[in-house]
């Protein structure tokens, strides 16, 4: 799993806020920030760069996972591995909701292996990110480590929370308290 990551200069300077090195748990982790943070570029950072310095607790395979690379009208690029392949193609006959249950259930997590997801609450009414956050538990509850960004305050229970800019999330729950009832 990993532990933790340093930022090399080229992602540090896409993430706002004074930290350029961030700490992680076993189970779930979630990096909040509003728009333009950073969010994602700490995802792609772990996922693919050799420059940032990583610091593991065994050997991890990571999965990378954003919600919008399976959205048939954007995505770019080759989806990769069969996994993505199969949800690519998922894509054309899906809502963009319907992809990310598809993937939370089809990509092949092991113990020790490191889940990143991008945005997952994409495209989700509240009981589909509900469904969402109990797929994350279960990858978690089987060993797996998750690693995600987010702006949906259901994500945060129960997590180590990782926030980009200080005050973010007290002000996103007070503004959003029905959801957190």
């Amino acid at each position: 799993m990993l532990e933790r990551i340093e930022l090399c200069v080229n992602h540090a300077r896409r993430v706002d806020g004074p930290a350029k090195s961030f700490a992680f748990e076993p189970g779930l982790n979630v990096i909040v920030g509003p728009n333009g943070s950073g969010k994602s570029t700490i995802l792609r950072a772990i996922h693919s760069c050799d420059i940032c310095r990583k610091v593991f607790d065994g050997d991890t395979f990571f999965h990378y996972f954003n919600a919008e690379t399976m959205n048939p009208a954007t995505a770019k690029g080759p989806a990769g591995d069969a996994t993505g392949m199969a949800l690519r193609i998922r894509a054309l006959f899906s809502s963009h909701g319907q992809i990310m249950k598809q993937a939370l259930t089809t990509l092949p997590i092991r113990t020790g292996d490191c889940l990143l997801v991008d945005e997952p609450e994409t495209g989700q009414d509240l009981d589909g990110v509900l469904k969402i956050v109990e797929g994350l538990r279960a990858i978690c509850g089987e060993g797996g480590q998750v690693i995600l960004a987010s702006h949906h305050p259901a994500l945060w229970r129960d997590c180590r929370l990782i926030e980009l800019q200080a005050g973010y999330s007290e002000d996103v729950r007070r503004r959003h308290r029905d959801l957190l009832d």
